[in-house]
Parts: structure tokens; sequence; C-alpha cells
């Protein structure tokens, strides 16, 4: 069988998603790649989610619905992967608007690695009613292991799994991972390889509290970073205990993780500030991590 015939499975964790439930499911339906499975766990939802849900599953033999208790976002896709078993899986918010290509674009990409391999990109902020704010984000990023144990650059809902990834993390998953999309990216920058694609294929919809944004002016995003770094404390040395926990065997992307895990003293702060192989994207957000680090405030 030819990869253009690869069974790819999205998989959707819903929690009250009503609103723009129908919307996003109606993109996915439309993709133009054709061998394509929807699973979809619905964390304990109280609004009308299961009833849409329902009528799509009656409609569509394509699509299989899990119901269960509300265990966060986190977990709730962890156990989406464990019910895969397709080729490739892509995850998926229930409030985006996925382009017609996107599944397409993600696999020509993927097909083309042998070994564990995880592909991310670019999206279009959109309002509630899909029209494109004015701040996009288009940047080329650098994957790599010292930019995952501290940053996370692959928003979960552009990113596809080929099997291998996916079949490597079913068996080793975490309890404090801060979210699916920034743990699969630390387990794919230290197995196998993560591609970085800036086009962007996806509506990402802002509302509510999703709503991106930073106060005006140089301060206001100096605070806005920091305030963002910070609200990831305890999280992020959950999620890194439990890498380390799970995922050894490579000194070097090791010594990293260990290394941010010491800087919770004096010394081991210090000394993260003179590693340049652990950094952020944007030079003002690696500043205020540093200094966030010295303060004692990012773990």
């Amino acid at each position: 069988m030819g990869w253009e015939n690869s069974r790819v499975q999205v998989l959707m964790s819903t929690y009250n998603g009503e609103r723009f439930l129908e919307e996003q499911m109606e993109s996915l339906l439309a993709q133009s790649w054709k061998n394509l499975e929807i699973l979809i766990r619905d964390d304990g939802s109280t609004d009308s989610t299961m009833q849409i849900l329902e009528r799509y599953c009656m409609k569509y033999p394509n699509i299989q619905v899990f119901v269960g208790e509300n265990i966060g976002v986190a977990k709730s896709f962890f156990e989406l992967l464990q019910e895969s078993d397709g080729d490739f899986v892509a995850f998926c918010d229930q409030d985006d608007v996925w382009l017609e290509h996107k599944v397409e674009a993600a696999i020509t990409v993927l097909k083309e690695e042998q070994g564990p391999a995880l592909y991310c990109g670019g999206k279009t902020l959109v309002d509630s009613s899909l029209k494109p704010m004015e701040k996009q984000n288009r940047e080329r990023l650098a994957p790599g292991f010292g930019n995952a144990v501290v940053e996370c650059i692959c928003t979960g809902c552009t990113a596809v799994l080929n099997r291998k990834l996916i079949d490597i993390m079913k068996v080793r998953l975490p309890e404090h991972a801060i979210l699916h999309d920034w743990w699969s990216y630390l387990v794919a920058a230290y197995v196998g390889k993560v591609i970085y694609d800036p086009e962007a294929y996806i509506l990402y919809r802002q509302h509510g509290k999703n709503v991106v944004g930073a106060k005006a002016g140089f301060w206001g995003e100096l605070q806005a970073k920091a305030a963002y770094l910070k609200k990831n404390k305890g999280k992020l040395k959950g999620q890194l205990e439990d890498f380390a926990k799970l995922y050894s065997g490579d000194g070097d992307k090791d010594a990293l993780v260990k290394q941010v895990l010491a800087a919770g003293g004096l010394a081991g702060r210090i000394k993260i500030l003179w590693n340049s192989r652990i950094y952020r994207q944007k030079k003002l957000d690696e500043w205020v991590m540093k200094a966030l680090f010295l303060a004692g405030r990012m773990l």
C-alpha cells in the first residue's frame, strides 16, 4: 500500500463545545485526505456537545465517540492516543476550522521520514466569527530539545504524529504533562525529528479565555511574557521530572533536563544563565525566562 492510502486518525477532545463544534466537524469532513477517521473523546460535557456528536456518528461511519469523565485536556488526548491505531494521528481542537489541505500537507512531509517524527506549524489567528486578527505570527521557528525543555512551539491543533512516534509515546505516558502538545514536542525532539512548517492550514479561533494578546508597548509586552511564563511555575518541574523518569539514554539531552531541574537552587540558577543550548525562540522571551530562573520563579 502506498503512502497516499495511509490511514489518518484525527483525535479530538471535546468539553462543552456546542458553540463552534459543528463548524469544526464540517471542516474535518471536507479534508482533501479521504482515508480519514475521527476519534472523539468527550471530557464530561454538560451542554449539547454529545447530542451534536451523536448526530454526526449516526451519519458518518468514520466517526467514533468515546464518553468519559472530566480528566482534563492533556489526559483526555492521551486516552485517545491509546485508542489510536492509524498510520498517522492529528490532534484537533473543538473550536477551530481546518483548511481543506491541512492533513494532506502534513502527510506529504511526514511520508519522507523513516524514524519517529512530529509535524507542526503555523496558524492563522481569527476572532470568534473567523475574521483574521491584525497580529499574526508567521516566523520560521527552530525546533530542538533545548527549546522543548522550556518552551512549546507545537500548537496541538497543528500537530500530526507518525506511527513510530505514537508507538513510543503510548507506552510511556506522563502524570504531570502541562499539555499533550508540549509533551509530544519533548518526546519527538528527544527520540526523533520535529518538523515546523510556517505555512498556516488552520483558522485558530481566539475567543473568551483563549484570546491571545499583549499589553501595549515594550514594558507591557515584557509584563505579559513574564506572567505567561510564571503561570507554569510548578507544572514545568512536574513535567520534566516525569520526562526524566520515562526517557533516558541520550547523555547530552538528559543533561539539559537535569540542568533545568537543578535550577531550583541558586547555583543551578546561575549555571542556566550561561547555557545557550537551553533557549526560547524569541530573545525577549529568553531574557525574561532567565530572569525568572535567577529569581527562582520558573520551577
